[in-house]
């Protein structure tokens, strides 16, 4: 699982095609519904599978449960192994009120071009006018749509997008997402605490509208930016939304169960080196000048502590290919940045009334000595006093 599968073009070259650099996934299974709804959402429900068809089916389960139904229900297999997509295809079945489609990719496109694809078949159809992404490990519910309609307001157009509030799968009540907050360190993190501010929505629960896609695809040539291959993207998303005026919603109440890290495994190198890589990238990218002015300390400061903890975990030579790589495509950012900068309408200020006071999200640093006392009582004697 690695974004090599990708040959990427110019952002400018990905606004006059599908940012999808390979052929097409083919389409394997159709399912009319059974009963189409007599009040139709202009709803698109788009959702992922690698590897984890189980919980892909109970999520549609969860789907079809859901009032109001998304028109469609879009399903792409990312190069899942054969015997996994196999029980994907014998389960799938018919949603009630839903036109489902499942689509299989003969490689993995990883999260950002794989929802890119899913997003602009959803546009195909011009009754479309919001598009949902779920994680496939969630489960809806049966309020989940209409409470992102509703976040996004009269206005749908100037809003852009929505998330609302994930619990744990199996702890209701105790919050999974909040969505995305970015800190005084410019790190974004995963949003626990209602009192810091709202970036927007992460892409495993949001709806975004028809305009906020075609706009972000005519400024930036992509939705997702795909060359992230996953991490991160949509945090990317959410600040080029802003950056280019829309103003993102959360609803307050819980619209779905998530378990998490189904498919890529808690604190791994994959997550580790995607993450960090990604959010140089990012920073390159989109932040202000002046941004930087304020914050860069503390970029450099979390940086610095980011690779002494992967460093206590035995992972140096992970945090020499993060900064091999990410400075190596530097330029084209850099070059991206200027061209993104034209377009962009919030200011420095207007970015900085979203960042959280504090260095990094609350908890995080007991969280860290949490990880690293039991990966030291795992391997007494062996993760001490050595690099690898």
């Amino acid at each position: 699982m690695n974004g090599d599968h990708l040959t990427l073009r110019d952002p400018v070259e990905f606004a006059q095609t599908r940012p999808v650099s390979i052929a097409s996934p083919s389409v394997e299974i159709e399912h009319a519904p059974s009963a189409p709804a007599s009040s139709p959402s202009g709803i698109t429900l788009v959702l992922i599978n690698f590897g984890t068809a189980a919980r892909t089916i109970r999520c549609l389960a969860s789907v079809a449960r859901c009032d109001p139904a998304p028109d469609r229900v879009l399903v792409l297999d990312n190069a899942s192994e054969a015997k996994d997509f196999a029980t994907l295809a014998s389960e799938i079945a018919p949603l009630p009120a839903s036109a489902l489609r499942l689509y299989r990719s003969p490689v993995n496109l990883g999260f950002a071009a794989g929802s890119n694809f899913l997003v602009h078949a959803a546009l195909d159809d011009p009754a479309c006018r919001q598009v949902a992404l779920l994680n496939n490990d969630a489960v809806a519910e049966t309020h989940f749509l209409s409470s992102l309609s509703r976040a996004l307001g009269p206005d749908p157009a100037a809003t852009g997008l929505a998330g609302g509030r994930m619990d744990r799968l199996g702890e209701p009540g105790c919050p999974d997402t909040l969505g995305i907050s970015l800190y005084a360190s410019l790190m974004p993190a995963n949003r626990l605490d209602a009192a810091d501010p709202y970036l927007g929505p992460t892409g495993g629960c949001c709806l975004l509208s028809r305009g906020l896609v075609e706009r972000l695809v005519a400024v930036s040539g992509y939705c997702f930016d795909p060359r992230y291959f996953c991490y991160c993207e949509d945090t990317d998303l959410a600040l080029r939304a802003v950056m280019l005026g829309f103003r993102p919603a959360w609803a307050a109440e819980t619209v779905a169960l998530h378990e998490g890290q189904a498919s890529s495994g808690a604190d791994s190198e994959f997550i580790a080196y995607h993450g960090l890589r990604n959010l140089v990238w990012m920073h390159a990218k989109l932040v202000p000048g002046r941004t930087f002015a304020k914050y860069g300390l503390l970029l450099a400061a979390a940086h610095a502590m980011t690779v002494v903890r992967q460093g206590l975990m035995g992972r140096i030579g992970l945090m020499g290919r993060v900064y091999r790589d990410a400075f190596a495509r530097l330029p084209e950012f850099r070059a991206e940045r200027a061209r993104f900068a034209r377009e962009a309408v919030a200011t420095a200020a207007d970015l900085d009334r979203l960042i959280a006071p504090r260095f990094y999200r609350r908890g995080y640093f007991a969280e860290v000595l949490a990880s690293l006392r039991r990966r030291w009582r795992r391997s007494p004697g062996t993760n001490r006093g050595r690099a690898g």
